[in-house]
């Protein structure tokens, strides 16, 4: 099964890739879609422009799709648990592939720092769009970033002392990609990978039989 990943879409957020990322999934193939959290920004409220409908239509929903919610889409952490068709909405997801234990998370609950109450959220979307058009700011983008920078997500082997079980995980919310591979103290291989993000970097993870890929934007013909 070839699985592809994307998470921090960050739709209706003021510098998301609508053109890019409508092409990037017209031209991907896979068998499984996973949406790694951060797909639609709820902070604000989006507006349904011409280009979101596009992205909606290059969706393939024959295929089976994964929504990991995140900490921007909040409001869909009421859909957990539910499927919509081809839709499923998970807090995380897992799998084997080739004996490999994967783990798919958005991974806002290691970071400390981030605003996680329901009616501070709300807050914030009432005046959101104010802000941006009083700053001319992506504020949704400039909050997680900012936050991250003043206070980091726990360093990447304390995140794995919580999935000692898994072989791979995988998350995005940092909006930083890497990958970084190593050998546990059982001669196991381990495997973090970021998705980064379709805001500054459109990249994007591949799964196929096993072999894990972060990739750019850029899909092979």
């Amino acid at each position: 099964m070839k699985r592809v990943i994307v998470s921090d879409i960050h739709i209706g957020s003021k510098n998301y890739k609508a053109k890019e990322l409508t092409a990037f999934l017209q031209k991907v193939e896979y068998d499984q879609l996973i949406l790694a959290g951060d797909i639609i920004d709820l902070i604000k409220i989006p507006s349904f422009t011409k280009r979101f409908i596009e992205i909606i239509k290059s969706v393939d929903f024959s295929k089976e799709i994964i929504y990991v919610v995140g900490n921007h889409d909040y409001p869909f952490k009421g859909l957990i648990g539910s499927e919509i068709f081809n839709l499923k909405f998970v807090d995380k997801y897992e799998f084997e592939d080739n004996g490999r234990l994967f783990r798919i998370e958005h991974g806002d609950r290691y970071e400390k720092g981030l605003v996680k109450r329901d009616f501070l959220m709300k807050i914030i979307s009432i005046c959101h769009d104010w802000l941006e058009r009083r700053f001319n700011v992506d504020l949704a983008t400039w909050f997680v970033e900012y936050k991250l920078k003043k206070r980091k997500l726990r360093r990447i082997w304390d995140i794995l002392k919580w999935n000692d079980d898994i072989d791979v995980i995988i998350m995005g919310h940092s909006h930083h990609p890497e990958a970084i591979i190593w050998v546990d103290n059982n001669q196991k291989i381990k495997t973090y990978v970021n998705c980064g993000d379709w805001v500054s970097h459109q990249s994007w993870v591949s799964i196929d039989g096993g072999l894990v890929r972060l990739k750019s934007e850029a899909v092979e013909e």
